[in-house]
């Protein structure tokens, strides 16, 4: 057994141990268990649907304008600062995630700022325990708590101690197959950031690089290693329940699952 391999037999036991103590602590958390009981309602809500998760990678520029139009008539999960985009204001989101530390932290005034965009039939937001004094009155939300490591298992369960996946679209990904959606489509996903220095979105991002923490190289490479890693997993998890995850998002570096034509899937 090379040092390699022993390092990451310790780690396995180690984040077991981890995840014992993560399942102990929501137990004894009477209002975490509380908050992800109201989940159970969205269990199979789209039971044999399909879906869109648009993340907001520089590719989802390149949407037509008929394509677009399309996509109104989807139900689409929306992340992070989809409301900034310009090219897809005539969609409206009907989930919209924001699981990043930032959106409970300096970034909290985004919930406001989403609910205000889509005034007239705002999504459901789907965010993290810790995020919920920050949703505002009479938004629907979907509250997780996610503190289990997937060492042996991908965990998809609303209602219970969910895996970890440290990236938006992951999140939103073990959503729809909880909901139920048979049919799982990507786009805006470009997986790149790593790559390049130049802008990572399709919104100018100038104002969030100024606020927000800047990373180097080497924790992007390490986070990129992590969430490559989950997405495989949920993976497999998609192919044992039957659920259909495409890529059509053009030039992915994502290589999990399969990729597909958008002009075809619409």
């Amino acid at each position: 057994m090379s040092l390699f391999e022993l390092k990451q037999k310790i780690d396995r036991n180690i984040f077991r141990i981890f995840n014992f103590a993560s399942d102990i602590g929501l137990l004894l958390s009477a209002r975490n268990r509380q908050l992800l009981a109201n989940n159970k309602i969205y269990q199979n809500k789209h039971q044999g649907e399909r879906c869109f998760i648009l993340g907001t990678g520089p590719s989802l520029t390149r949407l037509t304008a008929d394509q677009v139009t399309a996509l109104t008539k989807e139900t689409i999960f929306a992340v992070n600062s989809f409301y900034k985009v310009s090219i897809v204001d005539s969609i409206t989101p009907k989930y919209y995630a924001l699981m990043d530390n930032n959106y409970w932290g300096i970034s909290k005034n985004t919930f406001k700022d989403v609910s205000g965009r889509y005034k007239e039939n705002p999504p459901v937001l789907i965010t993290d325990t810790r995020a919920s004094q920050l949703i505002p009155h009479k938004i629907k939300s979907i509250l997780i708590y996610a503190k289990n490591y997937p060492v042996d298992r991908m965990r998809y369960d609303l209602s219970e101690n969910l895996s970890i996946t440290m990236n938006v679209v992951s999140f939103s990904l073990l959503t729809a197959i909880y909901m139920g959606f048979k049919e799982i489509y990507l786009l805006g996903c470009d997986y790149n950031s790593f790559c390049s220095r130049s802008s990572n979105h399709c919104y100018n991002d100038e104002t969030e690089i100024n606020e927000l923490p800047s990373y180097n190289l080497a924790f992007y490479l390490k986070y990129y290693h992590l969430t490559t890693e989950f997405h495989y997993a949920i993976a497999i998890l998609a192919r044992k329940k039957g659920v259909k995850i495409i890529n059509l998002t053009i030039e992915s570096l994502l290589d999990a699952y399969p990729t597909g034509d958008l002009s075809i899937i619409l």
